[in-house]
C-alpha cells in the first residue's frame, strides 16, 4: 500500500544570524510548484522573511519565553528595568559553536552555550527550544489556514536545514535536537538537508 502524500511540506532554516520557515500545501504545489509561502517576521517597523536567531529563556533555564524580534524586545525591556540577571538570552548562538581558530567544536550531549551574561545552558536545550518555537509558530499558521485545531503527524513533512560545512558530529547533534522536538514524527516525515550558505 502506497504511503499517503503529506498535506503540507514545511521547511525550517535555522540560520546563523536569521532564521525562518516556509511551507507549501500539496494542492498549491500541484497547481504551481513555485508557490511557497513564508512567515513574515515583524520587529517595530521592520518586516522580513526571517527573524533574528536569538532566544529568551525564563529563569528556570527550561521554559521558552520568546524568539526573534520579540526576544530582542523583551530582553531589552528586562535589561532596562535591571530584571535581566536571572534570564537567559542567547543571540546568534550558532556562532558559539566555533572556537577561536574558526573551527567547529565537536558537539555532544553535555556541550554548553554561554548567554550574553556568561551563564550557561546545555546546547541541546537551547537548540531544541528554538526549533520547537519555530515548529509551534508554523503549526499555528497551518491551523488557521485549514480552520482546524489538529493535524495528524503524517500530514506534514518537515525539513530542517543543516550547514554543509559542519562536521559529522555537529550534523548528528542538530539531528538530535530536531528529533527532540519532532519526537512523535516518523523518519519518513522528517528530513535534514544540507545548505551551502550562511544566513
Amino acid at each position: 500500500m502506497a504511503k499517503a502524500q503529506p498535506l503540507i511540506v514545511a521547511a525550517i532554516d535555522f540560520g546563523t544570524t536569521y532564521s525562518g520557515w516556509t511551507f507549501s500545501f500539496r494542492h498549491d504545489f500541484e497547481k504551481d510548484p513555485t508557490k511557497v509561502e513564508a512567515k513574515i517576521w515583524r520587529g517595530g517597523q521592520l518586516s522580513s522573511l526571517k527573524g533574528p536567531t536569538c532566544i529568551l529563556i525564563q529563569t528556570d533555564g527550561e521554559t521558552l519565553e520568546a524568539i526573534g524580534f520579540e526576544a530582542e524586545k523583551k530582553y531589552c525591556d528586562l535589561a532596562e528595568s535591571e530584571e535581566d540577571k536571572d534570564w537567559f538570552y542567547f543571540h546568534r548562538f550558532k556562532m558559539d559553536l566555533w572556537d577561536e581558530d574558526d573551527e567547529l567544536v565537536e558537539l555532544h550531549e553535555s556541550t554548553e552555550l554561554e548567554d550574553v551574561r556568561g551563564r550557561t545552558l546545555p546546547a541541546l536545550t537551547v537548540f531544541s527550544l528554538f526549533l520547537g518555537s519555530l515548529k509551534e509558530d508554523a503549526m499555528s499558521t497551518f491551523y488557521q489556514r485549514i480552520a482546524a485545531d489538529f493535524l495528524d503527524d503524517e500530514e506534514i513533512h518537515w525539513i530542517i536545514t543543516i550547514p554543509a560545512i559542519w562536521i559529522d558530529a555537529a550534523k548528528s547533534f542538530m539531528r538530535r535536537a530536531a528529533e527532540k522536538v519532532f519526537f512523535s514524527i516518523k523518519d519518513d516525515n522528517l528530513s535534514t538537508i544540507l545548505h551551502f550558505a550562511n544566513s
